[in-house]
């Protein structure tokens, strides 16, 4: 039995690092398309990564019910075992809200009068939220913490980012005569917004659920002002 849960979670630790490697890849993909959003070989690397991810993300939750049918893991191994599922499917998102993304981007005239006047905000929003996933990979895996809970902190940021990049929107354009291309960038990058804000808010989850490996407690959905208390009682 021993043998056999070492196995599973060397197996299943595998899949991820890989599956977590090719969302960050992702997310380099789909930041370069800000810079070029012309290049297609750039749109066939992340609809291939895409695959994978899916791939992936079958193959992993397969083994984790696989696992829990046939052996019947003790409560600890359970819980790692139901953090590494959510985890799964927080990443499989993470890729879902990227390709949205780089489908946005590619109807966006990066050279036009709308894009250039908002890219610095979007890229602010883009490097918080890339941020976020990167430290909440890191927290799961390294089991840190203090990381998994300052990430859970930057979701904050990102909300107020997207709100405020929405606001500009809907406020500068109104009473004016737009051209069909400058409201679809004014459509797209609200949408790629959201996308980015969606992101933070799954980082969140995968560092709750770092969290909850970590310390078994449970702060989903709990609010923020007692997800506030859980966390600064758990650092006592």
């Amino acid at each position: 039995m021993n043998r056999l849960r070492e196995k599973f979670f060397l197996r299943i630790n595998q899949d991820f690092e890989v599956m977590s490697k090719i969302v960050i890849q992702q997310i380099h993909l789909t930041q370069r398309l800000m810079e070029t959003n012309t290049l297609p070989e750039i749109y066939t690397e992340i609809n291939n990564n895409e695959r994978i991810i899916d791939s992936l993300e079958v193959k992993m939750r397969n083994e984790v019910i696989h696992t829990i049918v046939l052996y019947n893991p003790r409560a600890g191994d359970l819980r790692k075992i139901m953090a590494y599922y959510d985890m799964t499917a927080y990443l499989e998102r993470i890729g879902d809200l990227l390709i949205n993304i780089s489908l946005f981007m590619n109807q966006v005239n990066t050279r036009g009068t709308i894009f250039p006047s908002y890219k610095n905000h979007i890229s602010k929003l883009w490097a918080t939220a890339e941020n976020m996933v990167q430290n909440a990979i890191f927290a799961f895996t390294c089991e840190d913490n203090n990381l998994a809970k300052e990430t859970i902190g930057l979701d904050d940021t990102v909300d107020t980012l997207h709100h405020e990049l929405t606001k500009k929107l809907r406020t500068q354009h109104a009473d004016k005569t737009l051209k069909e291309q400058q409201l679809t960038d004014i459509l797209s990058l609200n949408s790629i917004s959201y996308n980015i804000e969606r992101i933070g808010d799954n980082a969140t989850n995968i560092a709750e659920a770092a969290i909850y490996l970590m310390e078994g407690i449970n702060i989903k959905h709990q609010g923020k002002e007692k997800t506030d208390t859980l966390l600064a009682g758990s650092e006592g």
